[in-house]
């Protein structure tokens, strides 16, 4: 598909533009894959701390996304330029405009739904999903091959979750009997997923014992990730791979959960948290905080130690 470039900045009014409007761009690449080459049918971006690395006469591209102070840095490349205030941002609207991948309203062969269960329009559902009873999935939503979604849960609107997860089974949830054994709690609640959320491939997440876990609004969750009974995890969070969060933990709006990240169980996540790689968590946090290391704590408190430590060494 030929995109001409004057379609494309009609787009973005509030961008400044630096070349040849009619030309056409087929292509979205990586600025080091352009670098050394001619691909004048393709867009790219590039950030400012880049800029004072690269040679200009090395580019050769049909559309350079780059803020001012970079345009001023690199402006005699090849390439027609698209100045924005936030490079990063116009690019990832311009991928979203034109390359997105638009799935076919669709229930593969393969899939196995249950009679009961409820599905709204424009869903593609790919194959060997298993959707068992009485589950609610609403519209504009794309469940991928291999994912099993267990009784009941319900889905909102323009969900996309990837492939080989599985939602709302029962959580790792037991008590000692009378002979001391160990013996399953049941799952009475169930999995609540809410509108734009998108959950990446290798995912598990637990149904409530008895309230429900629930997903927020426009909520990203990344590969390998475990997120345990009766978790909330509020809106506009990213949950990044291999991260754990423990049953009954409430995850604040507008969190950032690193890679790797632990989170004890019925821990309450402040909204604007941010943690670092590999943080594990023990203990409530306050709002637009920065939790780090093991046990985690706040960037302030890890300077202070980092001082102290460095006067005992003396």
């Amino acid at each position: 598909m030929k995109i001409r470039i004057k379609d494309v900045i009609s787009k973005f009014p509030e961008c400044e533009f630096h070349g040849n409007e009619l030309e056409t761009i087929e292509n979205a690449t990586g600025l080091h894959e352009a670098l050394g080459n001619s691909l004048k049918n393709s867009i790219s971006w590039i950030s400012d701390k880049f800029t004072d690395s690269i040679e200009p006469g090395g580019i050769n591209l049909g559309l350079l996304v780059l803020s001012k102070l970079s345009y001023q840095k690199i402006s005699s490349a090849n390439c027609n330029f698209l100045v924005s205030e936030n490079p990063r941002s116009t690019f990832v609207k311009i991928l979203s405009i034109y390359f997105k991948k638009n799935w076919s309203q669709k229930i593969e062969s393969s899939a196995i739904i249950h009679p009961s269960v409820k599905i709204g329009s424009n869903c593609y559902i790919g194959h060997h999903v298993v959707v068992e009873e009485n589950c609610t999935i609403g519209n504009n939503n794309v469940i991928l091959h291999n994912t099993t979604i267990l009784a009941n849960t319900v889905i909102g609107n323009n969900v996309i979750i990837g492939c080989n997860n599985t939602i709302g089974n029962y959580g790792f949830g037991y008590d000692k009997d009378s002979d001391n054994d160990y013996q399953l709690m049941q799952h009475l609640g169930k999995v609540v997923i809410k509108d734009n959320v998108e959950i990446h491939n290798n995912t598990c997440i637990d149904r409530g014992v008895l309230s429900d876990t629930e997903i927020h609004e426009n909520v990203k969750i990344d590969n390998l990730v475990h997120i345990a009974h009766g978790v909330v995890v509020e809106r506009n969070s990213l949950v990044i791979a291999n991260a754990m969060i423990g049953g009954s933990a409430r995850i604040g709006e507008n969190t950032w959960i690193a890679p790797s990240v632990s989170i004890k169980n019925q821990i309450h996540i402040a909204k604007n948290t941010n943690t670092g790689i590999g943080a594990v968590i023990l203990k409530d946090t306050t709002e637009n905080s920065l939790m780090i290391g093991n046990p985690a704590i706040t960037m302030d408190e890890h300077k202070k130690w980092s001082e102290a430590r460095k006067r005992f060494l003396k």
